[in-house]
């Protein structure tokens, strides 16, 4: 009479052999394979299979990609930046999501981590899943149409952190956190981020007020907290001979036209002495500056992306015919709207610099050394971006949107 103990053993064998030519299989049609293709290659394999097959696949599958994840830290992702790339699909950013509270969870993440990335744990906790059960993402009792669809979305998330490109880390990797992490606020960073909410605020209102000259007062008033902060800042580490802070910082940029919008970024920047780049695939600009500067070209390009899209979509609704709201008209707006948001803050510039008087000019020069020596570090090889055809109508209807809009930059005066 045979031994039941082997005889489960070849059992369990033969299911764990039969989950691993199925995952390889699946491997294969990811990276070869369209979305359809990989679906069909997905539903060939699970019409007629042993469940306790696919449950094995499903737990090995969902370990691969709580490996992944973890590496994709260890090269410079953050959870908003992931989440970011996987949200072009919904299906797909919902599994994300799960995943990242997986593995946080398992990994102690809640208690080492800095608290920047705590807040972003914070932000992207799932609902309907707890820590310390066992992520089933593939329920048993769903139609055959359901679970094939759940496997494919769970593989082009496998496929989406197997092909992530290594970035620069803008903190400390999960292998380099402490086993506890104590937030620490400094009195300076303290004070930013009291000065940031105000700001935050009063921009606020000047978006959502319809009257222009409450929106001016706000914004002017915004303007001046965020102009004598800069220059107080960069004043005072002239005197103190200090080093020169820098950031980076990842923008996400929403689609359509993410690359316009990057170079609306680009306009807001510059100005303001911080470098940018776009990295295409996933539509994430990064910005490099001084905390300060950061901080408010960020809060300055939020403001005026608002602006310009409440602007474009009034012009559109103005215009003529449906000429007026395709996607070469939006785009042209945009552009023309960043092309001459840039020229009136270069102008607001040269103001600023002449009411401060020539002694400020070499403590920004010294600030842009800084921030251009770490931009070549992060980015030596950066390529410029091509030309475009325009609309003229949506071009000099970005133009006047431009011409109206309020701003504020830092230590430029609209």
């Amino acid at each position: 009479m045979e031994d039941s103990a082997f005889v489960r053993s070849d059992d369990q064998q033969s299911t764990l052999d039969e989950a691993s030519a199925v995952l390889q299989s699946w491997s294969r049609a990811a990276v070869g394979s369209n979305v359809h293709r990989l679906r069909a290659a997905v539903a060939e394999a699970v019409r007629g299979r042993r469940p306790e097959v696919l449950e094995t696949v499903e737990r090995r599958l969902v370990d691969e990609l709580s490996a992944r994840l973890a590496r994709a830290w260890e090269v410079g992702w953050e959870p908003r930046d992931l989440l970011h790339a996987a949200g072009t699909s919904p299906r797909t950013g919902a599994h994300a999501r799960t995943l990242v509270a997986l593995q946080a969870a398992t990994s102690g993440a809640a208690a080492r981590a800095p608290q920047g990335w705590r807040d972003q744990l914070d932000e992207v906790r799932p609902d309907g899943w707890t820590p310390g059960t066992r992520w089933r993402p593939v329920d048993p009792t769903d139609s055959s149409s359901t679970r094939i669809r759940t496997f494919t979305d769970l593989l082009l998330l496998l496929k989406l952190l197997a092909e992530l490109r290594p970035l620069d880390p803008v903190g400390p990797k999960p292998s380099q956190w402490g086993r506890e992490t104590t937030p620490t606020t400094t009195t300076s960073s303290s004070g930013r981020d009291r000065l940031l909410n105000r700001i935050r605020g009063l921009l606020a209102k000047a978006e959502a007020t319809d009257h222009p000259a409450e929106a001016e007062t706000f914004t002017a008033k915004a303007q001046e907290l965020m102009t004598r902060h800069a220059v107080d800042e960069a004043v005072l580490r002239g005197l103190q001979h200090a080093d020169i802070p820098v950031a980076t910082r990842r923008v996400h940029l929403q689609s359509p036209y993410a690359n316009v919008k990057a170079t609306l970024l680009n306009a807001v920047a510059v100005p303001n002495r911080c470098r940018t780049v776009l990295l295409n695939e996933y539509d994430i600009a990064v910005l490099v500056g001084t905390p300060t500067d950061v901080d408010q070209t960020e809060l300055l390009f939020t403001s005026l992306l608002i602006q310009a899209t409440r602007a474009m979509a009034e012009a559109g609704h103005r215009g003529a015919g449906s000429a007026d709201r395709s996607a070469t008209f939006r785009r042209s707006f945009l552009l023309a709207y960043a092309t001459r948001i840039g020229e009136r803050l270069r102008e607001a510039d040269r103001s600023t610099t002449a009411t401060y008087g020539t002694e400020l000019v070499p403590l920004l020069q010294r600030e842009a050394a800084a921030v251009d020596a770490e931009f070549e570090r992060q980015f030596p090889q950066v390529r410029q971006g091509g030309t475009t055809s325009v609309d003229l109508r949506g071009w000099e209807a970005g133009r006047a949107a431009a011409d109206q809009a309020a701003f504020v930059a830092g230590r430029l005066t609209a």
